[in-house]
């Protein structure tokens, strides 16, 4: 098993004349776990990974790879392997020449060459397809490919910049369990750079978020989806995103404070602190999301989908304490504590069975 490096990025800045694209992040990769770089388009996502890959030269800042300052190195020097998003293998060659390909350009010797290249193509299931042509395989198998040239070179870290968006929505969730499988089989660093928050969720042991050349946030899934720290995190973790609203359309008179509750933690109940109207209803199947209407603004809530809801109508909600989320509505951090005022809207639930007051008005 390959042991995977550690990551140290300090200061790192990336200019191009005046337009920034990093600006001075500070970020570290731990060795033999699988990170994955978040964010919108333009965030910097994949000129930080450029950079990792010494692809990018830096405006100012170093980049370490196993304790060693690796700024002025070349990529051929950094021990890393990169997966791209064209996957970028050569189209006259067959699957075994492309997943060989570097090795013999470092001459290294026949027998040698084919162990490797039958323990890998073993790994990814391409056994039967080594004679083939890219041409005749399909996205997943092209990506397959492109993972084979990377194990077979027996680097520390795999860089891997949007794979999968090429793929469809069936293959996409598939790779993604064979990536990280692979990752843990090898026991690599894997940095991962996605937009798709649904691939860093599921894949990641960290997760990186990044927003206009910054660092948002660091930490686990569980940590960025339970206890984000910027009302940016709140709103771009989660399948519907957190809800979000000013305290004082929940009756509190704060200008100051921006609410924060993910969908599935409002609760219909009868004798619920929050007044809302129902706007519309996004059927599911399983579940059902609701457009709760709360004065001039809108909160999502996530129910059973065998609850019926009448547009228009009134309905009661409330939501546990420690699923309440506050931030400063000027400058987006998190507030470390609860607002005194926000315990009204935490009362005791006293829930009745879903559906038993959801298709009646209040007068």
């Amino acid at each position: 098993m390959t042991t995977g490096k550690s990551i140290m990025l300090r200061g790192l800045r990336k200019a191009w004349g005046e337009t920034v694209s990093l600006k001075g992040i500070d970020l570290t990769i731990p060795e033999g776990k699988f990170t994955t770089i978040l964010g919108p388009s333009g965030c910097g996502k994949s000129t930080t990974l450029r950079i990792i890959a010494g692809l990018e030269e830096v405006s100012a800042g170093t980049v370490e790879i196993g304790g060693e300052d690796v700024t002025s190195r070349p990529a051929s020097g950094r021990d890393i392997a990169m997966v791209f998003q064209s996957y970028a293998l050569f189209p006259h060659l067959s699957v075994a020449e492309n997943i060989i390909f570097g090795l013999r350009v470092r001459r290294m010797g026949r027998a040698e060459r084919d162990a490797k290249l039958t323990a890998a193509a073993d790994m990814l299931g391409l056994s039967y397809l080594l004679d083939r042509k890219p041409s005749q395989l399909s996205g997943g198998q092209q990506q397959r490919v492109a993972l084979g040239r990377a194990i077979v070179a027996e680097k520390s870290i795999f860089l891997m910049d949007e794979p999968l968006s090429n793929l469809d929505a069936k293959l996409r969730a598939e790779m993604r369990e064979e990536i990280r499988d692979l990752q843990k089989r090898l026991g690599v660093t894997m940095v991962y750079v996605t937009h798709d928050q649904v691939e860093a969720v599921t894949m990641a042991d960290q997760i990186v978020l990044m927003n206009q050349g910054e660092i948002e946030q660091i930490g686990s899934p569980r940590q960025i989806y339970s206890r984000p720290e910027t009302l940016f995190t709140a709103k771009f973790i989660g399948t519907p995103p957190m809800g979000t609203c000013s305290a004082r359309a929940l009756g509190i008179a704060r200008d100051d404070i921006t609410v924060g509750i993910r969908p599935e933690a409002l609760v219909l109940d009868q004798n619920g602190p929050i007044r809302a109207r129902v706007g519309h209803v996004e059927y599911l199947g399983a579940d059902a999301m609701v457009e709760c209407r709360v004065g001039d603004e809108t909160l999502p809530c996530r129910i059973s989908g065998r609850t019926e809801l009448t547009l228009g109508a009134t309905i009661r909600l409330s939501v546990a304490r420690d699923d309440l989320h506050a931030f400063d509505s000027a400058s987006g951090q998190r507030l470390d504590t609860l607002p005194p005022e926000f315990a009204a809207l935490s009362a005791a639930q006293t829930t009745a069975p879903l559906g038993s007051h959801a298709s009646s008005t209040e007068r």
